[in-house]
């Protein structure tokens, strides 16, 4: 037996769900409290409250069960809105640990073992990085500047691209790591490697890895040149990120270190993946994406994550909603979603009527994304768990909380 409320905002509802172990008969009730937020229901002697998103009109009552629910084991109601509530919106942009909410002395650790991988003092400013089309967004605002006569063509292109270059912002520039700065992405943090300490460098596993990354080949078991290599924590082995030779950054998942933060807690796997679908979306304009393993050496066949991918549609990119089953009210995405073999997705990707977007997250990441859909998914009342052959779930979203 459980409850389940959605704050609908935009029509100033509540969506409230009660499913029942079995038909309702004459020992069901539903009772709104005194302080128009809690509801109680009670069926067979069993009682189940839920603390809604936001506060009702209604007074103190017994909520109606309609002639057509009787008998029936899920029973649903519309609550009005407080018309004074102003519950808090979950901000739609809204970054999982923005520069302004890092503290600059703090050093940063390993959340598994607690070891500085990068010393207190060695990052002496946060900045964030801008969204990933930023290059080629200043390019076609160079490109089409109104009081500057242009030309098109090869020749023009051409040249207008090494002149974009030399300035730094070209769609072939890239920002590199710079020691003493600490860059925050949508779901990691970059330092130069001169910063970190305690840090492994491996093609694949950590047993294969080095502290002196310079030591290390330049070709994994593919014998293609890596521009990546997998850091792992020296002292816990757990898997803390990646370096990136190109912008010579070591890139560090903010799901998988602590730092001091104006904020009372820190990002999980499944609000950073929110952080990025909706970054995702407001860039390309797409609802569905395929969350697809990084492929590097550290995958083996022998892991069954390695082949999962998670196909995903976003139905609605800001919703609260709470449960009985949950402690508190929370933001997330609600949207449909799969499990796939990550050989389908790849197929998807390459088709020329793909409309999906890839995100590429560590397959163990993705593992757990998995796991936190499914235990959403027993929030919802059972008629709404499924929709043809999608499952729904609830993607927790990142609340900035001082």
């Amino acid at each position: 037996m459980s409850l389940y409320a959605e704050l609908l905002t935009n029509i100033r509802q509540i969506s409230v769900a009660a499913s029942l172990p079995s038909p309702g008969d004459a020992s069901t009730q539903v009772a709104l409290a005194a302080d128009c937020q809690t509801v109680e229901l009670s069926h067979g002697g069993i009682v189940a409250r839920l603390t809604l998103p936001a506060k009702t009109a209604l007074s103190a009552a017994l909520l109606p069960i309609q002639d057509r629910q009787k008998g029936a084991t899920t029973l649903s109601w519309r609550l009005p809105l407080e018309p004074s509530s102003t519950p808090s919106p979950h901000q739609t942009d809204a970054l999982p640990w923005s520069a302004t909410d890092l503290d600059p002395s703090s050093a940063v650790t390993c959340r598994q073992c607690r070891t500085a991988v990068v010393p207190a003092g060695a990052v002496k400013e946060w900045k964030d990085l801008p969204s990933e089309n930023w290059a080629e967004m200043m390019e076609f605002w160079h490109c089409h500047k109104p009081d500057r006569a242009h030309a098109h063509g090869d020749d023009a292109g051409k040249a207008d691209e090494t002149s974009l270059a030399s300035r730094g912002y070209g769609a072939s520039s890239l920002i590199s790591a710079q020691q003493g700065v600490g860059f925050v992405d949508l779901t990691t943090l970059l330092f130069a490697e001169s910063d970190c300490r305690h840090l492994t460098f491996s093609l694949s596993g950590y047993q294969h890895g080095s502290t002196d990354r310079q030591s290390l080949p330049l070709t994994g078991s593919t014998s293609t040149p890596s521009h990546k290599l997998n850091v792992f924590c020296s002292s816990c082995h757990g898997q803390l990120g990646f370096f990136n030779s190109r912008t010579s950054a070591v890139a560090l998942f903010k799901w998988q270190i602590t730092c001091m933060s104006s904020l009372a807690a820190a990002p999980g796997i499944p609000e950073c993946l929110a952080a990025t679908l909706i970054s995702t979306m407001s860039r390309s304009g797409s609802s569905k994406a395929l969350i697809t393993p990084i492929n590097d050496d550290t995958q083996t066949t022998n892991n069954a994550h390695d082949q999962t991918a998670i196909h995903v549609w976003v139905l609605n990119s800001s919703i609260v909603y709470s449960a009985s089953s949950a402690a508190r009210r929370t933001p997330a995405i609600k949207l449909l979603y799969r499990p796939i073999p990550a050989e389908k997705a790849d197929r998807m990707l390459e088709a020329v009527t793909c409309e999906a977007q890839e995100i590429n997250m560590p397959a163990q990441a993705i593992g757990r994304v998995v796991q936190h859909l499914e235990e959403s998914n027993l929030c919802l009342p059972l008629t709404e768990r499924t929709f043809k052959e999608w499952n729904v779930g609830l993607l927790t979203r990142w609340e900035s909380k001082a």
